[in-house]
């Protein structure tokens, strides 16, 4: 059994503050080549994933949030806004899921987010993500 409790989200948190991203992450799954990966991941605000999409037909993503608030965009192809919505504490959504080639980014809008990212795997570093070329 694994327990992971207050202990080990400061420390990620800790690990994002020294990070120039401002985020860090911890994995679950024992290998890239597991059939499920799982990660908590913790933000500071002003982290950003820039927008990318992901092409093969097993890359898909899951978010659920479980302390703070994301801001999650869509993208068209085009680059044009598709959708937006702010994701955590104290609004509707509190969980999403990304198809293979949604465009999309995400913010930590609140001081600090810890979420938990479940995808299908393998993971492969080299397809892990496409930036559009807008």
């Amino acid at each position: 059994m694994r327990i992971f409790g207050t202990t080990q989200f400061d420390y990620l948190f800790q690990d994002a503050a020294l990070s120039p991203r401002k985020r860090t992450h911890l994995n679950l799954h024992s290998s890239f080549d597991d059939k499920v990966q799982r990660l908590y991941i913790a933000m500071l605000k002003g982290s950003y994933v820039e927008p990318h999409y992901h092409n093969l037909p097993h890359q898909w993503e899951m978010f659920f949030v479980l302390q703070g608030v994301i801001h999650l965009k869509l993208f068209n192809a085009d680059g044009s806004l598709k959708e937006s919505v702010l994701i955590g504490e104290g609004h509707d959504v509190l969980s999403m899921e990304l198809q293979p080639n949604d465009i999309h980014s995400v913010e930590c809008i609140s001081d600090r987010v810890l979420m938990l990212e479940i995808k299908e795997g393998p993971f492969k570093p080299e397809c892990a993500k496409v930036f559009p070329n807008w």
